[in-house]
């Protein structure tokens, strides 16, 4: 009886293991995610900001919009285009 019993136990440990494996990959593949994620929405920001100011709106009125400095519009400006 006692062997069944550590077989179960041993069993159990071995689950938990794999379970806590299980979930620290899943942790992973949502940090990755979120990072491609964020990255893309920063890449349509400055698409937004770029096309804003091709089409005549003042880099100061797109910085407040986006609350962004000025200096940083205009670095967005110059690295997209």
């Amino acid at each position: 009886m006692a062997s069944k019993i550590d077989e179960h136990e041993h069993r159990i440990k071995q689950l938990e293991r794999k379970v806590n494996g299980m979930q620290r990959q899943i942790e992973l593949g949502k940090a990755q995610h979120e990072q491609v994620t964020k990255s893309h929405d920063r890449k349509i920001r400055d698409l937004e900001i770029r096309s804003a100011v091709q089409r005549g709106l003042p880099q100061r009125k797109v910085a407040e919009i986006y609350e962004l400095s000025t200096g940083r519009v205009s670095q967005i400006v110059r690295k997209t285009g």
